[in-house]
């Protein structure tokens, strides 16, 4: 096993590398690129050549993909069918949150652990990510009405498992009375309001007075990290976040749009005219 790379350059050249090499060569084996990522960064971490360590240099690259990549998630979703598929994502989210938390805790107390390990174990079951999402994305089946149900209940997922954790947490510290679980679900329904109809008015008030399309991009990123941040100063988690950030940016272009002003899903950030259409629907 090599040694550890330390230099931020070296690492950063290594993860290039993966991202560029590993999906060509898993899409010749006809494999999704995403498997051709993981099956790279397995293979250069710690348990592979290990030429790469989880450090602060990983750490905050690993954040700042999985923000993005909730971020396009919000961003792609077709609000418009979202809406006529609420109560089934909302159905789907429960089953999909219960049935792996109810296992979790089962198998928590037949291994012997105490309620709240065992209530805690259950939450890392239930919870689960949109890995598959750039798969979704690249195929252009983003809008389908089983995805728009899965995304939404996977948000749904996460977010009831962020506050099962959180409670257990203020479990641990003697806080988990009803007042503060609900006033930690109070705080979170705030936020998101604040988020959602906040956010395209600032960008409205923003882009009355500057109109350099750099700057512009820099606001979208900058809006992105402070929903983030505020998420998981309120206890959340960050993807949350970013998630509803980009529900409020895409809740804010126009409905004729034509799927985000003809953009290709996923690459919303490269597409030339995202911000003019942003400006002009305010």
């Amino acid at each position: 096993m090599a040694e550890p790379l330390t230099e931020p350059v070296a690492i950063f050249l290594t993860i290039m590398a993966v991202i560029l090499i590993t999906p060509l060569l898993s899409e010749r084996v006809r494999l999704p690129g995403i498997v051709g990522l993981i099956l790279g960064g397995i293979l250069v971490g710690p348990h592979g050549l290990g030429l790469l360590t989880i450090g602060r240099v990983i750490e905050l690259l690993s954040t700042v993909g999985l923000i993005y990549l909730m971020f396009s998630a919000g961003l792609e979703i077709d609000l418009r069918q979202f809406d006529l598929v609420r109560n089934k994502a909302l159905f789907f989210g429960l089953l999909t949150f219960l049935i792996p938390q109810l296992s979790g805790i089962a198998l928590g107390r037949g291994l012997g652990l105490s309620w709240a390990s065992a209530v805690l174990l259950g939450s890392v079951y239930a919870s689960h990510t949109l890995v598959a999402f750039p798969i979704l994305s690249r195929l252009g089946i983003v809008r389908n009405e089983a995805v728009s149900v899965t995304i939404g209940a996977t948000v749904f997922t996460d977010v009831v498992a962020l506050l099962v954790l959180a409670i257990v947490a203020g479990m641990q510290d003697g806080d988990a009375s009803v007042i503060s679980v609900g006033g930690l679900i109070a705080l979170m329904i705030g936020y998101a309001v604040l988020v959602l109809l906040g956010l395209p008015r600032a960008g409205k008030l923003f882009f009355r007075r500057f109109t350099s399309r750099a700057v512009e991009f820099q606001f979208v990123l900058v809006a992105l990290f402070v929903a983030a941040l505020l998420a998981e100063r309120i206890g959340m988690h960050a993807i949350v976040g970013a998630f509803l950030a980009g529900l409020a940016i895409n809740s804010a272009l126009p409905a004729q749009r034509g799927g985000r002003a003809g953009t290709v899903p996923g690459r919303i950030f490269l597409h030339p005219d995202f911000l003019d259409v942003y400006r002009y629907d305010h």
